[in-house]
């Protein structure tokens, strides 16, 4: 895995965060003061790293025992996450609790649920020859950028992008499992 698969799996986990992020922007009915979204940003970014490294060493550790089928196990945690935020970002948003991050509690619980998927792509990644301080740098970041651009999109363009943000993560996070799975088998 290289430089580019490493910035597209970013991005991926990223789209959960931006997703969230904008539904949040529009339910800010007044001006966001920067240093909240900077501390909501911060606090996203802390979370995914934490996450996506717990997970890295805890499958690097099963690694040696894993051996030839590492590029599938990888594959099914991509594309099991990834169709689970294209499911979920086709669930009626009357269905879902709409949060609006106005509580640390509520941030925290955000930060975790939107990190969640980047401690099991840790673990699935940390099986590939993916490189760890670039892709969990990359994420870091990525995680910033869409979380402080989330706030000022979601003011703009309203809800019903942020379920088409959702869904175009979990579309990159199943091609990126495609491809991990095509490079395991030898045809990529």
């Amino acid at each position: 895995m290289n430089i580019l698969s490493s910035l597209l799996v970013a991005l991926g986990l990223s789209m959960d965060n931006w997703a969230v992020t904008i539904a949040s922007g529009c339910s800010h009915h007044t001006a966001i003061a920067k240093t909240y979204i900077f501390k909501v940003s911060a606090l996203f970014s802390l979370a995914h790293f934490v996450m996506f490294s717990a997970g890295w060493l805890c499958g690097a550790g099963l690694g040696k025992y894993i051996g030839a089928v590492d590029h599938w196990i990888a594959f099914f945690i991509l594309v099991f996450i990834g169709g689970r935020m294209v499911k979920e970002s086709r669930t009626p948003q009357e269905e879902k609790d709409v949060c609006t991050l106005h509580s640390f509690k509520m941030l925290c619980a955000l930060a975790v649920a939107t990190s969640l998927d980047a401690l099991l792509v840790g673990m699935g990644l940390a099986f590939t020859q993916a490189p760890f301080w670039a892709t969990v740098a990359m994420l870091t970041v990525c995680v910033f950028v869409t979380s402080w651009s989330g706030f000022y999109v979601g003011a703009y363009l309203g809800r019903k992008f942020g379920k088409i943000m959702e869904a175009l993560g979990g579309c990159v996070l199943m091609l990126i499992g495609l491809k991990l799975l095509l490079e395991g088998v030898g045809i990529w």
